[in-house]
């Protein structure tokens, strides 16, 4: 700010002309009046400095023209920027700083050219060898990729699905509900289950086919995902249509006589996206909850599955007469409000699960006939299911079906309602339990062609409202009960075929409604390590079979039976099949047993052929249809 600092100044720069500062021409100011820096010194020059916002513009001049104070630099020094005096009153905040040029100084390293041109290839190869990688990596991806899609159709199936993408469907729920409500019961998820497994193809058509769209809080989630299981389970394409030559439907419905209604009536087709309720063979109650399945004779060829158990209301399970083979799922036995369970004549195997016993409100139980049949049903893939082997004979080796296995336990006694047992030609062995006279409903008793031995137990006479018993061709070694005659309801009697012994009881003549009786074949002549003393049904027919009015079928042969044939038994007038053959009845046939051949009589065996083929034969019979000789057993129709 004032002159003494502006005269140091002046000094210091002239000093420093001496070493080659150039002289630069005087600048005026506009806003200075004009003012001349007439104090200005050799080899410097004043100016004014622009004000703020202007810019710094140097004087037009010649290059040829004589600068106006002598001008001292360097040779190879160009010009440069020297401070200007300002006036006493000018702003000091408007002061710029003099720059001071030493020669000694090295340029920025940005003004370098070699070092830039090094900067500049350093850059290039680091993004030459990025996009080398990039290109590699993708390279290697895509090839991977390849590799993945062509083992994927030269391998064989893997154990594990392959996972769809995650969609809005996947995201909803109802594979976890699923998963939680159902799969828990053996620990089982979706992601452990191939491609091919029923769940994993009825989940895909909850999620991706059903126009239903069900979502995890749907009422009727779990029965609809239980009778997809059913439906793929089941090979579902050779029945779900209920299909043949003449048999209408749509995509929606089929049309099928209905016998008990005598008409055509339209059923929703099997994994359409109808209502599950009105899917062929399904009932539901009002409240559209499953209450009902039944699919008898409808093709079915598969394993049953345990998922069935979803369908927790359910009171009928009806699928008799298929191919259904493997093992019965114990999960079943949490179906407590199930009435009856018929799955007979199919080919299952296996022991029968315990947990059977807990169908406490069960009134109907058939699982017979499970081995012996003629039944064979052919797959869409045309593998033939025959169920006179395990599992079909589609396992790796073909092994004889004896049907289902395992013993009658004391447990049988929980089925307090139960009204009919079927449960003949299997493999059960053990005895009849005792406890089995707390079935006080039954009406059905069907345990015949199986391997059950021991003795009939007293407890069976308890059995008030049973109707039919029958026990043949199994190891029983026992005699009649005495109590017998107290089951008065009973209408079939079968016992042949096991070592019965002793004499008929007189109380089984008490049996008023009894239509057939069968003590025939009880000397166990195809088990005779079970033979014991005096076997087979002895004593004599009583006079009291006059009685039965209602009978039907009597067979007595092949017993040491004695005595004759009571003219009594003329008085069974609905006799159809009479046969005593192969014992010790001797005699003459009673005449007026002879005029029921004009009647219902069409069967009539006895020992009326010449004993050994010379002696006098048993019985002189001249309305018999087949004479036997008691030495040798062959009968010949004489009729």
């Amino acid at each position: 700010g004032n002159w003494d600092e502006y005269d140091n100044l002046k000094t210091h720069i002239a000093d420093r002309s001496t070493r080659g500062i150039s002289n630069r021409s005087s600048f005026l100011d506009e806003n200075d009046g004009g003012r001349l820096a007439e104090e200005s010194h050799p080899g410097v020059s004043f100016g004014s400095l622009p004000l703020p916002g202007e810019h710094f513009v140097p004087s037009a001049r010649s290059p040829l023209e004589e600068p106006s104070h002598p001008q001292i630099a360097p040779i190879g020094v160009p010009d440069i920027a020297v401070a200007t005096a300002l006036a006493p009153d000018d702003e000091p905040e408007y002061i710029y700083n003099a720059i001071e040029w030493d020669p000694e100084a090295k340029p920025p390293l940005h003004r370098n050219r070699r070092f830039r041109f090094y900067t500049y290839f350093a850059f290039a190869m680091i993004g030459i060898a990025v996009i080398f990688v990039v290109v590699y990596i993708t390279s290697a991806s895509k090839q991977s990729e390849t590799d993945i899609i062509e083992r994927d159709y030269e391998a064989q199936p893997t154990l594990s699905p392959t996972l769809s993408p995650i969609t809005n469907r996947e995201a909803s729920g109802v594979l976890e509900q699923l998963e939680a409500g159902i799969l828990y019961m053996r620990n089982e998820t979706f992601a452990d289950m191939n491609r091919g497994d029923p769940r994993i193809r009825a989940l895909d058509w909850i999620l991706h086919k059903d126009g239903m769209q069900l979502v995890s809080d749907d009422a009727n989630l779990y029965q609809r995902f239980a009778l997809a299981v059913l439906a793929y389970s089941m090979d579902s394409e050779a029945w779900c249509y209920r299909g043949g030559p003449g048999t209408n439907f749509n995509d929606t419905q089929c049309y099928i006589f209905d016998e008990k209604q005598n008409a055509t009536v339209p059923y929703g087709i099997w994994l359409s996206s109808t209502d599950e309720c009105t899917w062929l063979g399904v009932t539901c109650s009002t409240d559209d909850i499953v209450r009902g399945v039944d699919l008898n004779s409808y093709d079915l060829i598969g394993v049953l599955p345990y998922e069935l158990t979803a369908l927790r209301f359910i009171q009928i399970l009806h699928l008799p007469h298929n191919c259904i083979i493997g093992t019965i799922p114990p999960e079943l036995g949490q179906l407590r409000h199930l009435l009856s369970l018929e799955l007979h004549e199919n080919g299952l195997s296996g022991e029968m699960p315990r947990a059977i016993y807990d169908l406490e409100n069960l009134q109907a139980l058939n699982l017979a006939d499970q081995y012996g049949g003629d039944r064979e049903c052919t797959k869409t893939d045309g593998r033939v299911v025959d169920i006179n082997y395990r599992m079909g004979g589609l396992g790796v080796r073909y092994e004889e079906n004896v049907g289902l296995t395992g013993t009658l336990g004391p447990e049988i006694g929980a089925w307090r309602s139960m009204k009919g047992l079927y449960l003949f030609k299997n493999s059960f062995e053990g005895v009849i339990p005792e406890s089995i006279g707390n079935l006080r409903y039954l009406r059905f008793l069907r345990l015949n062609d199986n391997f059950i031995g021991g003795s009939l137990p007293n407890a069976i006479t308890k059995l008030r409202n049973l109707r039919d018993l029958r026990l043949a061709d199994n190891f029983l070694v026992s005699s009649l009960p005495s109590d017998l005659g107290l089951m008065t309801d009973l209408r079939i009697l079968t016992l042949n075929g096991n070592s019965i012994f002793g004499e008929i009881p007189d109380g089984l003549y008490n049996l008023k409604k009894l239509s057939a009786l069968r003590l025939d074949d009880t000397l166990m002549r195809e088990a005779p390590w079970l033979a014991v003393r005096n076997e087979g049904i002895n004593g004599s027919i009583s006079t009291l079979i006059g009685g039965l009015q209602d009978l039907e079928h009597l067979y007595l042969n092949n017993n040491p039976i004695s005595g004759t044939i009571p003219t009594e038994l003329g008085l069974c007038k609905k006799l159809k099949t009479l046969r005593v053959h192969r014992t010790y009845i001797e005699g003459e046939m009673p005449d007026n047993i002879c005029p029921l051949r004009d009647k219902n009589l069409s069967s009539v065996y006895s020992d009326c052929r010449p004993y050994n083929g010379t002696a006098v034969p048993f019985i002189k019979c001249s309305c018999c249809t087949d004479c036997c000789d008691h030495s040798t057993g062959v009968c010949i129709a004489d009729d």
